[in-house]
């Protein structure tokens, strides 16, 4: 059969050369005419020249009319040819087999269809979009770099839930189904390179609400609480897709700044870390003292967080849904859940009194007197920087140092300004307070009641009377 060299251009104004086996010219022609392609120009391949050009490949697939389309293609390998059809041709491939297998070999390699190649297609994309990152990270915008990534987590965790999802309604799904979602699929790992984040989000919601139409939810009696579940994850994943919200795991406040620490501070040295990072290090520090909490404490609160989620999507279902089957299953689900989350609030408090005594017998202390010493040693700082600006600020001033020829700068006059008249006397009364309290009444409610409502009112008159 004639082999015919070609050039056209796609549907998006990209243009690709190749080889089409064809009884005649006018026929290969028609063939790529009815795939959408506009035709630069096209030659039969002639001596030589028809060996040339890579080994051929026969392969079958769908388009995008839903036609089925088989022919030869030529490419260095079987994955690039592959490549081509699915990325240029844009097919829904089958097979993609070597023409001059043994027929025994062929029909084995038709049989297993593609499942190596796309593996092998979607581990390239991830890589490319890694690298894409990398590449723009000194160029795009800063915002808009977290908004990428955010949004590539996103696609990342709505594509593996359709696929867990996809292998458990295997048995329920159609062909139609299961074709519309593999496009829906491939249009989504084609886009995953694009700047264009907003329709890359469409087109994974519209995979979403597809999911939730499909031929699976028409007789929604049977397997009614996995059809719930799936009913009610693709309700959330929607809702944190359009409102901009993460994926993941639950991570509280103490999880979040000993990430930030790993990532930042951990295993550099001083001299690599920043200014801006080393004064949030100590800040967050501070914090970690103040909301530290035990393990098993945290656990727990993070299983309460999994369940507000939970009865959130399933009060979704029941208020937004139309159909009786998941509002009366929406029901059973959240009696069950608030159950659960009655129990561990339960377990909770038990958890916190039994950890208030112990932290009572051992003499450590509590969150509010965690907070006290926290605000005494940032007192106590500010004191001692304003006795170091005020006694340099002096000197300077008296002995014409430094600026003997200028005119001194209104900042060494600071300390004699109306706010500090007001702010001074406030930070030095409440780091007195809070010294007498941590070193002579730490677990003297007594103490409590005359040293705060005091604090108060001697602030007051300060502020007003100064």
């Amino acid at each position: 059969m004639p082999s015919f060299k070609y050039i056209i251009v796609n549907k998006d104004n990209k243009q690709l050369t190749g080889v089409v086996d064809a009884p005649s010219v006018e026929t290969a022609r028609q063939d790529l005419q009815e795939l959408g392609f506009s035709i630069v120009s096209i030659e039969e391949i002639k001596g030589k020249e028809k060996d040339e050009g890579g080994v051929i490949f026969e392969f079958k697939g769908i388009d995008k009319e839903n036609r089925k389309i088989s022919g030869t293609i030529k490419s260095e390998s079987r994955f690039q040819a592959f490549k081509r059809l699915i990325s240029e041709y844009e097919l829904d491939v089958r097979y993609v087999v070597q023409s001059n297998l043994k027929p025994k070999d062929k029909t084995k390699q038709i049989e297993e269809g593609v499942k190596d190649l796309m593996k092998k297609y979607q581990e390239e994309i991830r890589k490319k979009t890694d690298l894409f990152h990398k590449k723009k990270l000194k160029q795009v915008d800063r915002n808009f770099e977290k908004q990428k990534a955010l949004v590539m987590r996103q696609v990342d965790f709505v594509l593996n839930r359709v696929n867990e999802s996809v292998d458990i309604f295997a048995k329920d799904l159609n062909a139609d189904d299961k074709q519309r979602i593999k496009d829906y699929v491939n249009k989504i790992l084609r886009l995953k390179n694009t700047t264009n984040l907003e329709y890359l989000k469409k087109s994974t919601e519209d995979l979403l609400k597809f999911l939730q139409k499909a031929e699976i939810f028409v007789n929604k009696k049977t397997r009614i609480k996995d059809k719930l579940r799936l009913y009610a994850d693709s309700m959330d994943m929607i809702d944190h897709i359009e409102k901009g919200k993460d994926f993941g795991v639950y991570q509280d406040l103490e999880e979040q700044i000993l990430r930030w620490q790993s990532e930042h501070i951990k295993g550099k040295k001083k001299n690599e870390i920043s200014i801006v990072d080393k004064i949030k290090s100590i800040y967050y520090g501070i914090l970690l003292k103040i909301i530290h909490q035990p393990e098993e404490i945290r656990e727990i609160n993070k299983e309460l967080e999994f369940l507000n989620r939970e009865l959130k999507q399933y009060y979704n279902v029941y208020l937004k849904s139309k159909d009786t089957n998941y509002k009366k299953e929406a029901i059973k689900s959240i009696k069950k859940l608030r159950e659960k989350k009655s129990a561990l609030k339960e377990k909770l408090n038990k958890l916190k009194k039994e950890e208030s005594k112990k932290n009572k017998e051992e003499g450590e202390l509590n969150f509010f007197e965690k907070i006290i010493e926290v605000i005494n040693g940032v007192t106590g700082w500010l004191l001692f920087f304003y006795l170091v600006y005020y006694f340099v600020s002096g000197i300077i001033i008296s002995k014409n140092i430094i600026f003997e020829f200028y005119e001194i700068p209104s900042i060494f006059f600071l300390f004699q300004s109306g706010l500090i008249k007001y702010i001074l006397p406030i930070v030095f009364l409440l780091h007195v307070i809070t010294s007498i309290k941590l070193y002579f009444f730490k677990k003297n409610l007594i103490a409590d009641m005359i040293l705060y409502p005091g604090f108060t009112i001697i602030a007051l008159i300060i502020v007003f009377n100064f």
